[in-house]
């Protein structure tokens, strides 16, 4: 296995050389103006770095950790190959995709692992803890291995019963989308299919897509696909722009990004222009014309792409009114957080809703984190604190205030409650999940992490470069398990001991037994697996089949609130893919229950709100501890 090293243009990807090196102030989403915010501690002559506040583990019970344990797995599971054949260098290094997808239909959960470089893996579940790669046979190893594949969705394109797949684009390749033949062999239709796009006049490193997702966005029951990419054209403006900034204050401060980020409405809205004739991007709302074709719906949706860092897009209903709405995690405070109008267009509403604050935004879960049934918006960002609460950092378009927790009040408007949570800190962060990885009826939060450069032509001895990334080389993993009315980090306590660069992140029950494991995939080295070994709990995870809607027959965008007992507080979950950093996950909402396997008998009541409808199907006495398919009923 290599050690992921990344060359200094990864710290502002390709724009170091117009800036320098620099120091901005950053904040936690407050003002940053150059009035309020004492000069910066770090000696730019000497590159002295002030170190970071490490936090102090909190002992927890043997209670308040529920019996969590995880072990690494990995050795003997067959998941051994590298994810790069080569050095990545900038954005390329910001990429290790994963999808958790049955794609034979058997009832296990299979992986399909994405490569920079070489070909890409279907590893197909043995059920026994072990995966073999079965990718040649099924035709998904890849367009083009000199460049590579990005992140992957499967999803039932065409509507005809069977998991399709569209492949993000690396380098000068266009996106790919594969038909499934229903027996697992996968064709590329991506000339008829519509979503063909021509490779880039002129490449730049970053030319690749970071996120996909699907949903019905125009409730016609067949699934549309948003594709995100990082927008090479927007830093390098930004980064002349905060140069010329820089000179004009001789403060030594960039705080162009904080402006943004705690700007009125006028400021976000005027935000960072594209570097004009540059090629376009690739982001895109694909609209699925109903028999696996597509229409570029981007314009006629009100999308805007041009202004967006993008890294993850997340679909969710958070308005609560049976559509879903659109969540983007952008880099430079360009997080955007579009409202879904009527299934016509989506509408702009980040300035309004109380998202945006956070500076560096890469991996989202959108679902409900604290309990109330409203789903909340957890972002994953940089979080380098010190004692002066100064960030040293390399560009304009770093900073590092940390994660954000958006919680909602159920009707889309989001406040703030990062701190009150206790989940501002995870190093540089990417992947993540919130999920009851206890079964024991509170949901856990997991973030993996990582990015560093090491460059060996560098004289030895102390550097800014070096002494600033060496920190997040080795970023271990956070888990937080919910202690009362906040979470508390316990990677440490429960086995959970990745330290590394992790990109993707992924909870699935490789086993079938009902608690849920985790893969964490690394910018080059192999993936690692952890097996859940926590005491076994009472459990039941949902699927649904509607199978009077072959487009949508997993029920993507229905809302499933499971009550174990009567009286007991409903889970709520929007059935989704999406979330975590270039990750899929199942349509499956997984609950956990508490007491012994067989103790807890039946499940009180279980509610169905299906994509499209206003009523709810109710099943009632539910039996625990299986995989319950929820068929849709004909009322």
């Amino acid at each position: 296995m290599r050690i992921h090293r990344v060359s200094p243009v990864a710290v502002v990807l390709s724009v170091l050389a117009v800036v320098g090196v620099v120091a901005a102030a950053c904040s936690a989403g407050g003002d940053t103006t150059a009035t309020s915010v004492p000069p910066t501690s770090i000696d730019l002559v000497t590159g002295e770095v002030p170190p970071p506040v490490e936090p102090v583990p909190e002992q927890l019970s043997p209670e308040q950790l529920g019996g969590l344990r995880f072990t690494d797995v990995t050795a003997g599971s067959g998941l051994d190959r590298d994810r790069s054949t080569r050095e990545l260098f900038g954005e390329d290094g910001m990429t290790g995709p994963v999808s958790v997808v049955d794609v034979d239909g058997d009832g296990r959960s299979d992986l399909f692992l994405p490569r920079t470089g070489d070909v890409n893996s279907l590893y197909r579940n043995d059920g026994d803890g072990t995966f073999t790669d079965v990718a040649a046979q099924a035709g998904l190893l890849g367009p083009n291995p000199q460049f590579g594949t990005g992140p992957t969705v499967f999803f039932d394109a065409d509507a005809d019963g069977d998991q399709d797949a569209y492949l993000a684009a690396v380098g000068a390749e266009s996106d790919r989308l594969y038909r499934n033949d229903g027996t697992g062999r996968f064709t590329d239709v991506t000339l008829e299919s519509g979503v063909f796009q021509p490779p880039p006049t002129r490449l730049r490193n970053g030319d690749q897509v970071h996120g996909l997702d699907v949903a019905d966005v125009d409730v016609d029951g067949d699934l549309d696909l948003v594709v995100v990419q990082w927008d090479t054209a927007v830093p390098e403006n930004a980064a002349n722009a905060g140069a010329q900034r820089q000179a004009a204050s001789g403060d030594q401060r960039l705080d162009r990004f904080g402006d943004i980020c705690a700007g009125t409405a006028a400021v976000r809205a005027q935000g960072i222009p594209r570097v004009p004739g540059e090629v376009p991007n690739r982001s895109r709302l694909w609209i699925n014309d109903g028999d696996g074709t597509f229409t570029d719906g981007t314009a006629a949706w009100g999308v805007d792409f041009t202004q967006i860092l993008g890294f993850t897009p997340v679909f969710a209903d958070v308005d609560d009114d049976g559509l879903p709405d659109l969540t983007i995690t952008g880099d430079a405070c360009t997080s955007q957080l579009y409202r879904n109008v009527d299934g016509e267009r989506f509408e702009n509403v980040t300035a309004t809703a109380g998202v945006g604050t956070d500076e560096n935004g890469m991996g989202s879960v959108v679902t409900d984190v604290t309990g109330d049934g409203a789903p909340d918006w957890f972002i994953t960002s940089i979080s380098f604190p010190t004692e002066a609460r100064l960030c040293p950092v390399l560009s304009t378009i770093n900073g590092c205030s940390g994660n954000r927790l958006y919680v909602n009040d159920g009707s889309g408007r989001f406040t703030d409650e990062t701190d009150r949570w206790g989940l501002r800190d995870s190093g540089w962060g990417w992947g993540a999940a919130v999920q009851d990885f206890a079964n024991d009826g509170t949901r856990d939060v997991v973030a993996t992490n990582g990015f560093g450069e090491v460059d060996a032509r560098r004289p030895q001895g102390r550097s800014f470069t070096r002494d600033y990334f060496t920190y997040f080389l080795d970023d271990p993993t956070r888990f937080w398990v919910r202690t009362g009315d906040r979470f508390t980090e316990a990677s440490a306590a429960i086995g959970l001991d990745h330290r590394g660069i992790g990109v993707g992140l992924a909870p699935f029950d490789m086993e079938g037994d009902g608690d849920l494991d985790l893969v964490i995939v690394e910018s080059e080295g192999p993936p690692v697996l952890y097996r859940n070994d926590t005491p076994a709990r009472g459990w039941l995870r949902v699927r649904l089949d509607d199978p009077g809607t072959p487009g949508n027959r997993s029920g993507l965008g229905a809302v499933v609130t499971v009550t174990p007992r009567e009286g007991d507080q409903p889970v709520v979950t929007e059935v989704a893919t999406g979330g975590s950093y270039e990750s899929q996950m199942e349509p499956v909402v997984h609950v956990g229950l508490g007491g012994a396997p067989g103790e807890f008998g039946r499940v009180d009541r279980i509610e169905v709100r299906w994509p499209g409808s206003d009523g709810l199907q109710v099943l009632r006495d539910v039996e625990a501890d299986q995989v319950l398919t929820v068929v849709r009923s004909a009322g």
